[in-house]
């Protein structure tokens, strides 16, 4: 997952810039490119800014077996983990992301590149 999403980072980070600058695309208009990835590198990274402690970013809290039917939930609240489940962010680590959101969308996130 994180080579596709790095892949799609370097879409946007290449393309952005050309459609504006160069195809002279949408004038008038401007663009925030929010990279997201960046942003769960940071949670990972630094989990107790984001996590309560003790924070877990490697395991998430819902665990399932191979068919998917039966599955546990950790002792340890949601809030202490970045991962619902094996491919789902949890609810803090969705607030981190909404909470970021609202900085893009006022031109003040430092995950966000403008044009």
């Amino acid at each position: 997952m994180k080579e596709y999403t790095s892949l799609v980072n370097a879409v946007f980070d290449y393309r952005t810039p050309y459609e504006l600058l160069i195809a002279k695309r949408y004038p008038g208009a401007s663009f925030a490119v929010y990279d997201v990835h960046s942003l769960l590198t940071d949670v990972y990274n630094h989990p107790e800014q984001y996590l309560t402690s003790p924070a877990n970013v490697t395991a998430p809290y819902r665990q399932c077996d191979a068919t998917g039917k039966v599955c546990t939930d950790a002792k340890d609240g949601l809030d202490h983990y970045m991962w619902f489940d094996d491919l789902h962010p949890s609810e803090k680590t969705d607030q981190a992301i909404a909470h970021e959101f609202v900085n893009v969308v006022e031109g003040t996130s430092k995950y966000a590149t403008y044009w």
